[in-house]
C-alpha cells in the first residue's frame, strides 16, 4: 500500500468511526419517533438507519483487518475483508427492503394517523446526518468497496430521509397520510437498487473474475506486441480486493540468456501497471536459456 493509499485509508478511518457515532445517536432517536409518530415512512427509514449502523460496524473492522500485514497463512494479508464487509452490507439493504416492502403493504387500507410535524422533523435531521456523512466519505477517496459500501448505504438513507420530508410535508399541508406508505415503497426500490449493485461489484472480485475496464485479450495482445515475446498463455487477472489487480501468465520469450529474458520481462510489468495491474507475476519460458544452462 502507497504513503497516498495510507493517508487515504486513514482519512476514511476517521470519517467512518464519526458517522458511526453520529448514525447510531440517530437511529435512537428515529425508532422512537417512528412509533410516536406512528410513521411508516420514517420507520422504514429507522431501519435503514439500523442498517446503516450495522454497515458502519463491518467496515470499521473490515478496514481495520484489510490493514493487518501479510502473514505466511495469508500471503496477501486479509485485503479481502473489506469485500466481504461489502457484500455483507449489501445483503443486509436487501434484507431491510424485503422487510419495508411488507410492511408498507400491510398498511395499504389501514394507514394510521401521522403526526407530520415529527415527521418532518427527524426527516430533515436524518437528511443532515446522512448526507453529512456520505459526503465526507466521498471526498476521503477512498476507492474501496467497504468504504463505497458504507458511502452508498448514508446515501441511500439521505435519499430516504429526503423522502421522509416529503411525507412529513404532505401530512402537514394536505392532511395525506397514505404518502407516507407510498414514500416508503420508494425507499424500498432504492434500497434494492444500490444492494444489487453492491452484490454483483463484490461478487464479482470473490469469485475472481476479471476486474471491470481490464480486458483480458487486450492484455495478452499488450504483452504478444513485444517482438521478443513469441507467444502468452494461462493468462489470468483478478482483483486482490477492491483497488488491487494481479496477473499471471506464462510467457515465451526469444531470448540467448535467462538475464535477457528477465530484461523482458522487466519491461512487460511496466507496460502492464500503466494498464492498472499492480501486481504481475510473469513465468518465463526461454528453451535455448535451458538448453545454455544445461551445458554450464
Amino acid at each position: 500500500m502507497s504513503q497516498h493509499d495510507g493517508a487515504t485509508h486513514a482519512s476514511s478511518g476517521r470519517v467512518l468511526k464519526v458517522a458511526l457515532a453520529a448514525n447510531g445517536l440517530l437511529l435512537v432517536v428515529q425508532v422512537v419517533g417512528a412509533v410516536a409518530f406512528s410513521s411508516l415512512a420514517l420507520l422504514a427509514d429507522a431501519g435503514h438507519q439500523g442498517s446503516d449502523v450495522a454497515a458502519l460496524v463491518v467496515a470499521v473492522v473490515a478496514q481495520a483487518l484489510a490493514g493487518r500485514a501479510p502473514t505466511d497463512n495469508y500471503t496477501f494479508g486479509l485485503r479481502r475483508a473489506e469485500v466481504m464487509g461489502a457484500l455483507l452490507n449489501a445483503v443486509t439493504l436487501l434484507a431491510v427492503a424485503a422487510w419495508v416492502l411488507v410492511e408498507a403493504s400491510r398498511r395499504i387500507g389501514d394507514q394510521p394517523e401521522v403526526s407530520g410535524w415529527g415527521v418532518l422533523t427527524l426527516g430533515a435531521a436524518g437528511l443532515l446526518v446522512n448526507g453529512g456523512c456520505a459526503w465526507l466519505l466521498h471526498r476521503s477517496a477512498d476507492r474501496s468497496l467497504n468504504v463505497r459500501g458504507a458511502t452508498l448505504h448514508l446515501a441511500g438513507d439521505a435519499a430516504g430521509s429526503m423522502g421522509v420530508l416529503v411525507a412529513g410535508t404532505a401530512v402537514v399541508l394536505w392532511s395525506a397520510d397514505w404518502v407516507d406508505s407510498a414514500v416508503s415503497y420508494l425507499i424500498a426500490g432504492l434500497l434494492i437498487w444500490t444492494g444489487t449493485g453492491l452484490v454483483r461489484r463484490t461478487t464479482r472480485v470473490l469469485l475472481e473474475g476479471a476486474p471491470p475496464g481490464m480486458d483480458v485479450r487486450d492484455l495478452s495482445a499488450l504483452i504478444t506486441a513485444d517482438e521478443r515475446v513469441i507467444g502468452v498463455h494461462h493468462l489470468h487477472v483478478w482483483s486482490v480486493d477492491s483497488t488491487t489487480v494481479a496477473l499471471s501468465a506464462h510467457v515465451e520469450v526469444a531470448a540467448d540468456s535467462l538475464h535477457y529474458a528477465q530484461l523482458v520481462a522487466t519491461d512487460l510489468e511496466r507496460q502492464l501497471a500503466l494498464r492498472g495491474v499492480d501486481h504481475a507475476t510473469l513465468a518465463l519460458e526461454c528453451h535455448p536459456c535451458d538448453a545454455d544452462h544445461g551445458h554450464d
